[in-house]
């Protein structure tokens, strides 16, 4: 494409656009599928969750438009530490901030709250976008269930399983136009204040 210029026509750019973005799909797709059925065990260490979750929100920043957001974190702690997958739970971040970015359409507050819980660090993902049925809220954990027209329907499953290894527990609130929050529950490392 880059050889041939000018002298490209534009249905012939426009072609291999279309199949440059159908190549990515089908990457991501596979990416997913490879995840999902592979589910690796977490390599677990001492991981500081605040930013852990800063570094997951400036990650989807770079891939996706946030400029609209008003994102705010609310944390009890200068320092939250879990045993965790770094890469794992960076996933979980990721794909949650992402679905939430497009559930308000690129607009609109994403709120991250932190707090302990006697042995548990319980965390609070709330955005303001469409929010879902009831319906939704209680397939939205399964794999290939999809809400909107592109993805993969893996990818909140994958979530799950994460969480889940990480011996935790997610659960969703939501309410048609109110807004969606994700809330897990993590073992706080013992002796941590």
């Amino acid at each position: 494409m880059k050889e041939a210029g000018d002298s490209c026509s534009l249905t012939a750019r426009e072609t291999v656009n279309d199949i440059l973005g159908q190549t990515l799909r089908v990457k991501r797709i596979v990416g997913d599928l490879l995840e999902f059925a592979r589910g690796k065990e977490p390599q677990l260490r001492e991981v500081e969750l605040n930013d852990l979750i800063m570094g997951a929100y400036k990650l989807v920043s770079t891939t996706t438009n946030t400029e609209d957001i008003n994102f705010v974190m609310d944390t009890e702690h200068a320092g939250v530490i879990i045993n965790a997958d770094h890469e794992q739970m960076e996933r979980v971040f990721i794909n949650l901030f992402a679905n939430a970015v497009d559930a308000m359409s690129g607009k609109g507050n994403l709120s991250v709250r932190i707090n302990r819980e006697g042995e548990f660090i319980k965390i609070k993902i709330s955005d303001t976008g469409r929010g879902m049925s009831a319906d939704a809220v209680e397939k939205i954990f399964e794999p290939f269930y999809i809400t909107k027209d592109k993805g993969t329907g893996l990818g909140l499953a994958i979530v799950f399983n994460i969480i889940k290894k990480h011996n935790g527990e997610i659960g969703v609130q939501s309410e048609e136009g109110k807004g969606t929050t994700f809330i897990i529950t993590l073992p706080a490392v013992k002796g941590q204040s």
